[in-house]
């Protein structure tokens, strides 16, 4: 593992990189403003929700001689409060991870919430684990972290202070700026009740393959694996710094198997003994081969009571989420659907064999004057689902990190009432859509040849929300952007949660079982 002090200065980066050019930044500020009127799913919604006009502020930027024009496009950007759209840097950034060496959680003693250094990074050990932070460069720890909630782009306050722990040492240079400072002097009381004060510099770790691409869309691979896409690829990207970053558990529990992104195993609780299986992504290459797996691993565990913790997980292949849901009951279900705005462009992709379902509504547009077009599943429950059935009952664990394809699979278990959801925190992170990357968008329209955005320059990448996700059951037509799915039982972690390997609330799960 690299050494903390081995990892370079942030400070070193400063000044370094060139700016924008002119013609870069007015092409960019048109392309995103033709991602904006033709092809952003939550226009209307978000125009709504939050009092924003992105177009008109594209216009005012592209207009605009003013400096910062990084720092103002990232603002539009993140003012949709959508973790499915998202401006890519261009490289060095798209590759660099800023970071301070520790990681700090949030744990209830007394009903109060505390701040307490739970995982040290990269060996460092100057502040130790279980030590309770007090302060940041001077400011209350909680205050200042929902200082940083409000830049976030959480569409909701549980998600938006999720987003901030999250983002409160490690920071993904691909979709944020760098910090403004370049250390942080962090005020703490250590286990033994004793008061200090650390600084320590922000640093930056370069990563192998940088923030992800999912390429291009070739006309024999029509339809492509992304475009069944629903991922937050920033908190796929902190995720995955944090496993190469972090040392496991010392209080591990060893019944469990760890095998990739996933963890399973038998747990022991109070109320019994439960299968359990933690997800920590559905960004898989096959989702039919990964159901095939998840079924083996199902049939072996315990088949009265299971407890499925999805904690974290920004979602990925929105086929392997749903699939999973028709695997835990044998009952019939009704999946949530996705509908496209209603556009000129929307309407000439529907051309494609891939979405023929929703040419016919998106060609009566003008006769109906709806907004979107009607809503399909993105793909039937039963293609490439293993006849494994779970017999028992069935709990999930979530937080408001849960995004995208787990807000599908949170949404699905909760409309056709599979069984209760336990949340430390208030609601999933409310990410409603199916992404496509940019140059997908490129290419696809380019093979219908229909009229369509271009390549953007420089380097940048974004991702765009392109068809919107919504309920079923008794909430049938809400949608899941901006609104998630509400936790029905509300844990408070606490310490021996998060240093003991999350022994309470994997009890508190079980309980709900019982």
């Amino acid at each position: 593992m690299v050494s903390y002090t081995e990892s370079p200065l942030l400070s070193s980066l400063r000044g370094r990189v060139p700016g924008i050019p002119s013609e870069a930044r007015h092409a960019l500020c048109d392309q995103l403003e033709i991602g904006m009127r033709e092809l952003y799913t939550h226009l209307p919604q978000k125009m709504s929700a939050f009092g924003i006009d992105p177009i008109a502020q594209l216009r005012a930027l592209r207009a605009s001689r003013e400096g910062n024009f990084t720092r103002r496009m990232l603002r539009i950007i993140n003012g949709l409060k959508d973790r499915h759209t998202t401006l890519r840097m261009p490289p060095p950034w798209s590759a660099l991870v800023a970071y301070v060496p520790f990681v700090i959680e949030r744990v209830y003693h007394d009903d109060l919430p505390h701040y307490v250094v739970t995982k040290q990074l990269f060996g460092y050990d100057e502040i130790p684990v279980g030590a309770t932070v007090t302060h940041w460069n001077g400011t209350p720890i909680h205050l200042h972290i929902n200082a940083l909630a409000r830049e976030t782009q959480g569409s909701n306050w549980a998600a938006a202070l999720r987003l901030a722990m999250a983002n409160l040492t490690i920071r993904p240079l691909a979709y944020v700026l760098m910090p403004g400072e370049d250390w942080v002097t962090i005020n703490y009381v250590d286990p033994d009740g004793t008061a200090r004060a650390v600084s320590t510099p922000w640093r930056f770790y370069s990563t192998a393959a940088g923030a992800q691409s999912h390429g291009s869309v070739k006309a024999g691979d029509v339809p492509a694996a992304a475009l069944t896409v629903g991922l937050d690829e920033q908190t796929l990207l902190s995720n995955k710094f944090r496993s190469i970053a972090q040392k496991p558990p010392e209080k591990a529990r060893e019944a469990l198997t760890t095998d990739g992104i996933l963890r399973y195993g038998v747990v022991h609780t109070p109320s019994g003994r439960s299968g359990y299986l933690r997800i920590f992504s559905f960004e898989v290459p096959d989702p039919g081969a990964f159901l095939k797996k998840l079924a083996g691993i199902l049939e072996n565990l315990p088949q009265d009571r299971l407890v499925i913790d999805l904690r974290g997980n920004p979602g990925g292949q929105i086929p392997a989420g749903q699939g999973l849901i028709r695997m835990l009951t044998a009952k019939p279900l009704t999946p949530a659907p996705i509908a496209f705005r209603a556009t000129p462009t929307t309407l000439g992709l529907a051309a494609a064999p891939a979405f023929q379902e929703w040419r016919r509504s998106l060609e009566l547009q003008s006769a109906t004057s709806n907004v979107w077009a009607q809503a399909f599943p993105i793909a039937p429950y039963y293609d490439d689902v293993p006849p494994y059935r779970f017999p028992g009952k069935v709990a999930i664990i979530i937080d408001a990190l849960c995004y995208s394809t787990t807000d599908f699979f949170s949404a699905d278990f909760a409309d056709n009432e599979i069984g209760p959801i336990i949340g430390i925190d208030a609601s999933t992170g409310a990410g409603g859509a199916n992404v496509w990357p940019w140059s997908v968008l490129v290419n696809y329209t380019r093979f219908l040849g229909i009229s369509g955005p271009e390549p953007l320059p420089s380097g940048f990448d974004l991702n765009i929300s392109m068809r919107r996700a919504y309920r079923t059951g008794a909430s049938a037509g809400l949608p899941i952007e901006d609104l998630g799915i509400r936790a029905q039982i509300l844990h408070k972690q606490t310490m021996r949660d998060l240093l003991e390997d999350n022994v309470d609330l994997i009890a508190c799960a079980v309980a709900s079982l019982a």
